[in-house]
C-alpha cells in the first residue's frame, strides 16, 4: 500500500531583509579587574588550582588505575 504525500503548509519564518546601513554591534570585552589578578595570585601563592590551569592533583587520580594497587593506594 503506498500513500501520497502531498505538501503540508509551510512553517517557520520568512528572514527579514536587511537594511543596507546595518552593522550588527558585538560588545568589546572589557578587561578584567585589577582585583581578579589579585585573587589568582593569592591562590597560586596558596597552592591552589587556578582557572584555566591544569591541576596537578586531579590529573594524578584521573590517569591512576581503577582498581587498587595503583599510586593512590600505596603499592
Amino acid at each position: 500500500m503506498t500513500t501520497l504525500e502531498t505538501p503540508g503548509p509551510r512553517t517557520g519564518r520568512r528572514p527579514r531583509p536587511t537594511p543596507p546601513d546595518y552593522e550588527e554591534s558585538i560588545p568589546q570585552r572589557q578587561p578584567d579587574p585589577p582585583i581578579y589578578y589579585a585573587l589568582l595570585a593569592r591562590w597560586a601563592a596558596d597552592g591552589r588550582t587556578l582557572p584555566g590551569r591544569r591541576d596537578p592533583e586531579w590529573s594524578r587520580i584521573a590517569s591512576s588505575p581503577v582498581w587498587p594497587g595503583g599510586p593512590l593506594y600505596g603499592n
